[in-house]
């Protein structure tokens, strides 16, 4: 059986008749009744019964008809899906990225991407978390396209590096640092801090680097979470300027020395992406990020 059998059995159903099914579909009567007995034949049951010059459907042949009309249409809405998917002006683009892009970074590129009046129609479903999860849902392809940090080992990603987000230091009113206007990582090393669930380990890194200890207070998955432990001095952390942060009790410090964490664009090396997320990874690759200051403080 294919396609166009069933489609022709499910006409015949609806109509009940061979010679306005054989007209519609230009298929002669002795044809058509061939392919119902092939059918019938297959399944081991009659499907239609004579009715006069028409025809009927049997128990069966109703029973039949219910699940292939039904299948049809799942058929048909699949083919749908994916021609809305790969649409060239009214894709989808499946996009990820960390949670410090959230409040601002990721809306102003996407109000920048859709002023192009070729995009500008493009839909977009978004998934957030941290950098682990986030190339876990590419190489699953859940996610097109996810903005996120560099992991290692991971060969069947291609990371494109696409900008570098200054860090900040932030601690409650009350704490000791409160009043000053930047820290150092020895400073830090002095204090209980707060980090993110991250298997990049970036801050880690830092104290590692600098040959410092780090008081590691507690750990959360995303940054608004960090921030409101922050301003009830559970203790001190490093991340990502955002101007959400001027609605907490907080004070936010500069570093002595600037660090900045590099973000990345990952995709499967292998991936077919659609018209949509070609033209969004095309849009980031080209784009310069020279964010405004309100952006990176």
């Amino acid at each position: 059986m294919n396609l166009q059998n069933l489609e022709v059995f499910c006409r015949l159903a609806e109509v009940e008749h061979y010679g306005k099914v054989s007209d519609e579909f230009g298929i002669a009567q002795p044809s058509l009744s061939r392919m119902v007995r092939r059918i019938e034949k297959d399944l081991g049951v009659s499907l239609f019964k004579p009715s006069g010059r028409n025809i009927r459907l049997t128990k069966m042949g109703k029973i039949y008809y219910q699940k292939v009309k039904h299948g049809l249409e799942e058929i048909q809405s699949g083919a749908d899906t994916i021609q809305d998917i790969v649409d060239p002006y009214f894709g989808s683009i499946d996009l990820g990225f960390i949670f410090t892009l959230g409040p601002q970074i990721v809306p102003h590129l996407l109000k920048q991407f859709r002023c192009n009046p070729s995009w500008k129609n493009y839909k977009f479903k978004f998934w957030q978390g941290n950098t682990p999860r986030l190339v876990e849902n590419t190489k699953r392809e859940i996610c097109d396209l996810s903005i996120c940090s560099y992991l290692g080992n991971e060969p069947e990603i291609e990371f494109t590096h696409l900008m570098d987000q200054r860090l900040v230091v932030i601690v409650s009113k009350t704490h000791p640092y409160a009043k000053k206007q930047s820290v150092s990582l020895e400073d830090l090393a002095k204090v209980p801090m707060i980090l993110c669930l991250d298997k990049t380990y970036f801050i880690e890194n830092l104290f590692k680097k600098a040959g410092l200890p780090l008081k590691i207070a507690c750990r959360v998955e995303e940054d608004q979470a960090l921030t409101g432990l922050v301003s009830i001095d559970m203790g001190a952390a490093i991340l990502p300027y955002n101007q959400l942060m001027t609605f907490y009790d907080i004070s936010v410090l500069a570093l002595e020395e600037p660090v900045y964490r590099p973000v990345y664009l990952a995709k499967r090396k292998d991936s077919q992406l659609s018209p949509g997320a070609k033209a969004f990874e095309s849009f980031l690759k080209q784009k310069d990020f020279d964010l405004p200051d309100r952006l990176v403080n």
